[in-house]
């Protein structure tokens, strides 16, 4: 399936997006998301973590009519890609679809259990024919950034190397983490060792915003200056919740023990396998409520 026709194909499954919540709606979503934003994530380690895999759209995606999400892969020896989600009762399927430099394969993949182990996305199933299919996903700024994953698939006894995106109605803010973390640097060198994690980051007129929480549970945004300084930080209150804010939320520099508190870990490496950081999913609350 070429790309083109993977995006018809998903916009189609998606329909139309939803719209029209009254203001007292939207208002009591906003306080929702935001009590949860620091409730787990500043806890001590040791929360009962379901091993059932834990994926799913950006939190937006309770608004929409349907939820299906995937990935659209691409690899420089000109072969393309596609990763369909179909859920099913409690499980996931993965509809997976390649052609290109001289393949061709479909098959129907299962999400490797436990989720995120070793912090990668893992996929496995087999063709019509009979061949294994492998598939990793590992976070990272592939492409110079230009998509969020490096991708390794296993076809058989042929192995291929690309890159891959995710594919939904609604951007996680993460899927530009590139873009975003010399703001994120700057930031957090100014709340020195206070800073526990990211929650989210945006463009603004001058340069970038990144909103971070502190070791205490304390929320704040940071504005930077063309990326080249900080220009002000300031503290947030607890409805000052930006859509999407905290789906994921990002540690920088290191990689927290799966299963601390609510989160599961994904680690974020660099082409030469160098550890950026980590994303963290709620898996306690699971996809927010839309929020904004």
């Amino acid at each position: 399936m070429h790309i083109a026709a993977l995006r018809a194909n998903i916009a189609m499954r998606v329909g139309d997006y939803r719209a029209g919540e009254t203001d007292m709606k939207r208002f009591l979503m906003v306080v929702i998301a935001a009590a949860g934003l620091t409730a787990c994530a500043t806890t001590s380690p040791g929360g009962n973590l379901a091993s059932s895999a834990f994926d799913y759209e950006p939190a937006r995606a309770a608004e929409l009519p349907d939820h299906h999400f995937g990935y659209v892969m691409t690899g420089d020896a000109g072969w393309q890609g596609s990763m369909v989600y179909e859920p099913s009762g409690r499980t996931i399927n993965v509809d997976f679809d390649l052609s290109g430099d001289g393949l061709s394969a479909t098959a129907d993949l299962a999400i490797e259990d436990p989720y995120l182990n070793e912090g990668v996305r893992r996929f496995t199933g087999q063709t019509a024919s009979g061949e294994d299919v492998f598939v990793l996903l590992q976070a990272g700024p592939c492409n110079d950034g230009a998509s969020s994953y490096f991708a390794t698939l296993v076809i058989g006894s042929t192995r291929l190397n690309g890159c891959a995106s995710e594919h939904a109605a609604n951007d996680r803010w993460s899927n530009y983490l590139a873009d975003w973390m010399p703001a994120i640097d700057l930031c957090v060198a100014e709340l020195s060792n206070r800073a526990d994690h990211v929650t989210f980051a945006y463009s603004t007129a001058s340069g970038t915003a990144v909103r971070l929480a502190d070791n205490s549970g304390n929320r704040w945004e940071c504005n930077t200056v063309e990326d080249r300084r900080v220009n002000a930080i300031a503290p947030l209150s607890v409805v000052d919740v930006r859509l999407g804010e905290a789906d994921p939320i990002f540690v920088r520099s290191q990689m927290p023990t799966q299963g601390d508190a609510c989160y599961v870990y994904e680690s974020v490496r660099d082409a030469n396998g160098m550890l950026i950081g980590a994303f963290g999913y709620d898996s306690c609350a699971g996809p927010r409520a839309p929020v904004g």
